[in-house]
Formats: structure tokens, sequence, C-alpha cells
């Protein structure tokens, strides 16, 4: 199992088996991928799970090829067993499945769905780090050949911290703003602000810091949003971005790739509004927040199908 196959958002007929996804969130997530090697009864025993269930899904699991039968009817890992940053993925991958199942049919016939949320902060902010781990450089090139005088940028929505801290490594002065649950894990984690990132929490619908900044940076939060509440966003953005500076925001564009009509399905079945939007959307909340965007949209390479929008 690879990192572009892991996700839900691999392309068609590359994405990883149903079974194996559920399985590995189930059996990994219960810690015995860890664990491993042990036969079902000492790691049952050891985990406190069912060990009839346990044998069950390690078989599918060595007939999947994630893990190995081992010498005395015990198991073992593997090089494709997935390790703590690739079962993050996984385990993301598992809950879409299940929102998915329990969503799709609903939406379609007009039923109300729950608001789907994250769940576990860390889980969520362990299974994007990944990805963004993997495009963040070429985002920020795109960024700095396109504004190479930036010295200070905003990351809006920056969870993990990715591209913040890349964009640090570049020289800049990197704040990174997200809801006080998000920050919270970023402190855990300890990785950003001894690299020099700033974290400020709280809702940029409400309010955003003061700057002024060269770059204000929005990724992978656009898409969640209806169209209402990214004009909000714009808006707020405008006053805090400098003379010369200006906004990048990464997204999937509607009718760019299959992956963006796929992605739509996700926030479709989240029930928070979101969406992939068209070019033509983004141009005008942005001209709308008093922006005027580049003429020429710039696509990502790698997985994942994004697009960079700038604007000043």
């Amino acid at each position: 199992m690879t990192p572009s196959e892991a996700t839900f958002l691999a392309p068609p007929g590359e994405v990883a088996d149903w079974r194996l996804v559920l399985l590995c969130d189930a059996v990994g997530g219960a810690g015995v991928f860890d664990a491993l090697p042990g036969d079902a009864d000492s790691l049952a025993g050891a985990l406190g799970l069912d060990p009839h269930a346990l044998r069950v899904e390690l078989d599918a699991l060595v007939a999947l090829g994630v893990v190995d039968a081992g010498a005395g009817g015990g198991y073992e890992r593997n090089a494709t067993t997935p390790d703590a940053a690739l079962l993050a993925v996984v385990r993301h991958h598992a809950r879409s499945l299940k929102r998915w199942a329990g969503a799709v049919d609903r939406r379609v016939r007009d039923e109300p769905v729950e608001r789907g949320d994250i769940g576990d902060p860390e889980a969520f902010h362990d299974a994007l780090a990944l990805s963004a781990r993997r495009m963040a450089p070429a985002v920020v090139d795109a960024c700095l050949a396109r504004f190479p005088g930036a010295r200070t940028v905003l990351d809006l929505g920056g969870l993990h911290g990715e591209y913040s801290l890349e964009f640090a490594r570049r020289g800049l002065e990197a704040t990174m703003q997200d809801m006080p649950a998000m920050i919270e894990v970023a402190r855990r984690k300890g990785r950003l602000e001894p690299a020099g990132v700033t974290l400020y929490e709280g809702s940029f619908f409400e309010s955003v810091p003061g700057g002024p900044f060269d770059l204000a940076f929005c990724t992978g939060i656009t898409h969640t949003f209806d169209g209402e509440r990214n004009l909000t966003l714009f808006r707020n953005l405008r006053p805090v971005v400098a003379a010369g500076g200006g906004v990048a925001v990464t997204t999937f564009l509607r009718g760019e790739s299959p992956t963006s009509a796929l992605f739509a399905v996700q926030m479709l079945v989240n029930g928070n509004g979101g969406d992939t939007h068209t070019e033509a959307e983004y141009r005008q909340w942005l001209g709308e927040a008093g922006f005027t965007v580049d003429e020429a949209v710039h696509p990502l390479q790698g997985p994942g199908a994004r697009s960079v929008l700038f604007a000043t």
C-alpha cells in the first residue's frame, strides 16, 4: 500500500481495496501492528481484544498481503504493513468510507445528515500531514516564484503546519492560524514554535492577525465552506495583506479532474456546506473582497490534482 493509494483521493482505478482499508483501521487502530509479532490469543490478551475476531481479521490481512503468517500460527509485519504515518492516512480513509456509506444515499434523497466532525484532532492532523509534507516544497516554490519579495506569511487553517515549516525553511516569518483544538495539537507536537512559527488560535471568520503579511496562504480550507463564508474570509484578509503582497488559494477546482469530482462527494457527505468550487466563483469572491486574481491558474503536479490561484 503506497501513500497515494491509501487516500480516498487516489485516482480512479488506483484506490486501495475497501476491505483492506477497513481491516487496517480496525486492527491497526487497536494497536495490533505495533504489537506484532505474535499469535491471535497472545495479542488479544495483551490488548484486550476478542481473539476469534482478531484471528479472522489478521488472516484476512495475510490474504491481502498486509501482514505475514509466521511460525506456529503467529503473525508478523512485512514491508507493506503501514507505519504510524501511513496508518493515519488509512484510518482517515476508513472514516471517509464510513461517512460515504451512511450519507451518500441520504443526501441524494434530500434527507438530513449529521454534520461531520474531525473526530480525533490528533489523528486528523497526522492523516493530512503526510500528503502535505510531500506537496509543500512544490507549493511554496510556486508561491515564492509569484511573490519573490515575500518575507511574512499567514498560513490560514494550517493544521499540521507543514506549509508553515516549509515557508520558515525558506527564511519567511510564518504565522499559522487555526481553531483552538488544532493549535493545541500543534503545540503538543512541538515542531512549529521551535522552528520560529507563530501560532494564532481562533476562527478566521471572526478575526485574523493584524499583519501586515506579504502573503496570505489558504490551502485545504476554501472547499470546506460555501461561497458566503469564503467571501467573508477573503474580506477579512484584504486589510492585512501588505502593499505588493497577495493571496494564494490552493484547492480543487470543479471540473478540472476526476479527483476534484470525487473530493466534492466528501464535502457533500460532511454536511458542512462545502464543495469544490469553480474558478469563476473564486474570481468573483476574491474580486468582491477587493483582490485582483491573476489571469492564469497554476496547476500543481503530482497526486491530488490541486491548483493555485494567486491574487493581489
